[in-house]
């Protein structure tokens, strides 16, 4: 076994932090023996605060309207293969009242960047799960909203913001995005979130075109230093109607390594498995608790809207991608030798004066 990189993991492990020079040679040196070494201490940290458990997120898609062209994405305005649904008030609360009694504690709004769902509507939606499901979380994945509509919402009783940097360097989001489009903007809105009082999730893609190793360590730095409560790694998967329709789709195995050493940079980070990980290796999800994964997504809503919310192309195998069924997903979790969690499954903050493997930790809002 290579013990320099050894030492490397060890010391991410110990320090939670690495310089960019060491963790380019944790990443272009990556093999099956550090793969595993790292695994294994990325279990040993995240049980070291949630234990076995894994949490469940059931995910509600509101609408496949997206004022952005993103090049990569399904869902991208000049889209016009794909037919358009928005959901209302009443199918909402019929899918999150299914979410409820099979146990969801946590119900994720996301839909594209659809400004028909104005900052009222949505605060009068948050309001409704709040009042019908007082001990529930509600976590938004709603896209770049003006200051305002952050505040309001969190106000309303939504917890949690999921909004992807995608990648960390301009020069590459230039690339897979629309001149409209800015990477400076979407930092800001990451920090405005933080400064709101969100539990914030953020996170990027794997083997994007155009994307270097480079690129890689730049989105984990910018990581580091953006101390997310919540953290979604995703492979890359090329979508029909797309610029990047007959690009490869990104490296599974990556994407599950890239998870682990995000464990050990952020200890205590809710980390998720994305349904896309099915699409580039079988039964991705129950290997990414092997990682230090402890959240998955769980769709609630029939496949009927589930179908029509493609983000990745049914060219690739969309009936797992488009998410599972709660009862199919806490099956996964039980034969992997973990436990289904109870309850809304929030952050766990570190006391003030605590010091995590020689890290103190910021206090941020519980």
């Amino acid at each position: 076994m290579n013990t320099s990189l050894i030492k490397l993991a060890d010391k991410l492990a110990t320090t939670n932090t690495l310089s960019d020079e060491e963790m380019t040679t944790l990443l272009k040196y990556r093999n099956k023996e550090i793969t595993e070494y790292i695994f294994s201490q990325a279990i040993k940290i995240k049980e070291k605060f949630y234990n076995k458990k894994i949490f469940i997120r059931g995910t509600i898609e509101l609408s496949n309207y997206c004022k952005n062209d993103c090049y990569y994405c399904g869902l991208q305005r000049s889209n016009r293969f794909i037919a358009r649904f928005r959901l209302d008030e009443n199918d909402i609360m019929k899918y999150c009242l299914d979410g409820y009694d099979k146990g969801i504690r946590t119900f994720v709004l996301t839909s594209g960047d659809d400004y028909y769902f104005t900052e009222n509507k949505v605060a009068s939606i948050i309001s409704m799960i709040k009042s019908s499901f007082p001990e529930c979380s509600v976590q938004l994945c709603l896209g770049e909203r003006p200051a305002s509509s952050y505040k309001k919402w969190f106000e309303a009783g939504a917890t949690r913001y999921l909004l992807w940097h995608e990648t960390a360097n301009d020069s590459h989001f230039k690339k897979i995005h629309p001149a409209d489009m800015s990477l400076l903007k979407r930092k800001q809105a990451l920090w405005q979130l933080k400064e709101t009082g969100y539990q914030v999730g953020s996170g990027f893609m794997v083997g994007t075109p155009y994307q270097t190793v480079a690129d890689v360590v730049e989105d984990l730095a910018f990581i580091k230093i953006l101390d997310p409560q919540i953290v979604h790694i995703s492979p890359f998967l090329p979508t029909s109607h797309t610029r990047f329709e007959q690009e490869r789709s990104g490296n599974g195995d990556m994407t599950l390594y890239l998870m682990g050493i995000v464990r050990l940079m952020l200890p205590r980070v809710l980390l998720t498995a994305d349904p896309a990980l099915e699409n580039v290796m079988p039964d991705a999800r129950r290997k990414s608790f092997a990682a230090g994964v402890n959240e998955v997504f769980a769709s609630l809503a029939p496949d009927e809207v589930k179908n029509y919310f493609n983000v990745y192309n049914k060219r690739h195998n969309i009936k797992n991608c488009s998410g599972d069924d709660v009862t199919r997903m806490q099956k996964k979790i039980e034969e992997s030798g973990n436990t289904v969690a109870v309850g809304t499954g929030d952050y766990i903050y570190a006391p003030k004066e605590e010091n995590i493997y020689g890290q103190v930790y910021r206090i941020m809002r519980p």
